[in-house]
């Protein structure tokens, strides 16, 4: 029953996470951008992601399959540097939103760069299509060894 909880909460958490991606990129299309709105859900998207590695951590370590089974498994190890990839990509984003909030506290009239904001745009795309080969990889682990 553990290994399923943990599976139902890992899948949850992902989604919730692809969710709020697409959250963010619904607020960057908007006409007049939200960047304290932003700030706020990328913060969210960062909570996630953390409680996506720990849960996934729980799976692996207390879950049905066993630590042996990851660590053999060359869908986990890629299904992991996807995730870190991801991270990375949504770097230059998290820094963008927390200085347009800082810049819209001080200002109320302030509007993103638009070269930048065409940038952030463009990270998230990149997070966003990274998900798909991060599920592929997630399937082929679980079917691990075909």
């Amino acid at each position: 029953m553990q290994d399923l909880a943990l599976a139902v909460a890992h899948h949850l958490l992902v989604f919730t996470l692809v969710a709020t991606l697409f959250a963010e990129r619904s607020l960057l299309r908007a006409p007049r951008l939200d960047v304290r709105g932003l700030a706020r859900l990328d913060a969210m998207y960062g909570a996630v992601s953390v409680l996506v590695l720990l849960v996934g951590a729980a799976r692996v370590v207390w879950g049905g399959k066993g630590w042996a089974f990851y660590e053999a498994n060359p869908f986990f190890w890629a299904k992991i540097g996807t995730f870190v990839l991801i991270g990375l990509a949504s770097v230059p984003p998290t820094l963008a939103f927390m200085k347009w909030s800082r810049a819209a506290r001080t200002d109320a009239a302030f509007v993103p760069d638009a070269r930048v904001l065409s940038g952030v745009k463009r990270w998230t795309l990149v997070e966003l299509a990274l998900f798909a080969p991060l599920l592929g990889f997630a399937a082929a682990m679980a079917r691990w060894p075909f």
